[in-house]
């Protein structure tokens, strides 16, 4: 009994006794967690590989004890407990990232509303009633509200009104039990509140514009997104947007060629009309594709808004492929945009997503909102049909009860 090591790991007094028992319930309980957690909320992409890493730290914790006690070979159990750490951090940290990102991605406290002239009525359970039929909505949906800002560098910031528009709106909803997803294109000319500030950045009042310009009057960040999100909110009759990313155009190309280019329909020279045809977007060529209208015809952004839900649905099929084969890929991509963007997205909401997505079926739908183009003053304006938006609202955000 002369090592240190082996009097240590006989348990003749209390305090020894102690120590084992919070290591011991630290490493244990921590396998055991990510075991049960696995069990209980992801699918087998995920869920196998975690219980197996978990019953091998287990295991390798008891090997760990019995060499000490022993005396056994110091250098590989120096080796085999360095290997306990680093298989310990792999399913604890899957685990509770998902656990914080579910938490961050779920948090809801808006006021629902009805659009004017929707006969339809909301009780104060929050029930609606609507057609015969009564609805619930759907806790475990949560939105990302997507923009594309026409600058180069989103980092660089003008006085309040001229910080670019959101060109490209787009809210993801995700139903995170289901992993069912729906991305509602929004026109940038849609006629609803934004506010309004000053150079200064101080509120002013809340004007009808168009949606673009929420961005424009923040301050071409944090601020634009938000403003961005409340007016978005009122026209989705205030479901709640958890969380955002907006991108500068840098990034549509970072994005791009990540996934290795993305195939597209290609169209005619006016960009309106399909050729039937196939092409490849690579490096700068994605620009056109999703940027260029003819700025003269009121109808120019429903062509692009065409052409951009194109775009997403190659873009997503691929980005989808590549994370079956690695789920790594969503974080790779959000590490490589991250620099072109203004995000509340992070790591735990990511894991969280991915865990999503390969539990679900991972398909996606792409929904627009319906109504009538017209001008106001020298622009183009988008305006909803509020039957049509609030059924629209009701299939993607509600539960029929």
């Amino acid at each position: 009994m002369s090592s240190p090591i082996k009097k240590f790991l006989i348990f003749d007094k209390l305090w020894k006794i102690i120590i084992f028992l919070i290591f011991s319930a630290i490493i244990i309980g921590s396998a055991l967690f990510s075991i049960i957690y696995a069990i209980t909320n992801f699918g087998n992409l995920l869920q196998i590989p975690i219980i197996a890493i978990s019953v091998i730290i287990i295991l390798l914790y008891a090997l760990i004890y019995f060499r000490l006690y022993r005396k056994k070979g110091k250098i590989i159990t120096a080796i085999l407990s360095v290997l306990l750490c680093l298989l310990l951090t792999i399913p604890n940290s899957i685990t509770f990232l998902t656990i914080y990102g579910k938490n961050a991605m779920l948090q809801s406290n808006n006021i629902h509303t009805i659009p004017p002239d929707v006969d339809a009525f909301i009780d104060e359970n929050g029930i609606v009633s609507y057609n015969g039929k009564n609805y619930i909505y759907n806790e475990n949906i949560t939105t990302i509200l997507f923009m594309g800002v026409d600058k180069n560098n989103i980092d660089k910031t003008y006085k309040n009104g001229k910080n670019g528009q959101a060109d490209a709106i787009y809210a993801v909803t995700i139903d995170t039990q289901t992993g069912e997803t729906t991305v509602i294109s929004i026109s940038r000319d849609t006629m609803t509140d934004i506010k309004i500030y000053s150079g200064e950045g101080n509120y002013i009042r809340t004007e009808k514009r168009q949606l673009c310009l929420a961005y424009a009057y923040g301050d071409g960040k944090e601020m634009s997104c938000e403003s961005t999100i409340w007016s978005l909110s009122n026209v989705l009759c205030g479901v709640p947007i958890n969380t955002y990313m907006a991108i500068d155009l840098n990034a549509v190309r970072v994005l791009n060629d990540a996934v290795g280019g993305v195939k597209v329909p290609a169209y005619n020279s006016n960009m309106t009309k399909k050729t039937g045809k196939m092409i490849t977007l690579r490096g700068n060529a994605v620009y056109n594709y999703i940027r260029s209208r003819n700025i003269d015809k009121t109808d120019s952004n429903a062509h692009r808004m065409t052409r951009q839900i194109d775009y997403l649905k190659a873009f997503s099929t691929k980005a989808i492929e590549q994370t079956k084969k690695n789920i790594s890929t969503p974080v790779d991509l959000y590490n490589k945009v991250n620099k072109y963007s203004v995000s509340t997205l992070s790591v735990d909401k990511i894991t969280f997503l991915t865990s999503v997505f390969l539990n679900g079926n991972m398909h996606i739908e792409f929904k627009n909102i319906e109504g009538k183009i017209g001008v106001e003053g020298n622009y183009a304006a988008f305006y909803p049909d509020n039957q049509k938006l609030y059924e629209l609202v009701l299939d993607v955000f509600y539960k029929e009860i």
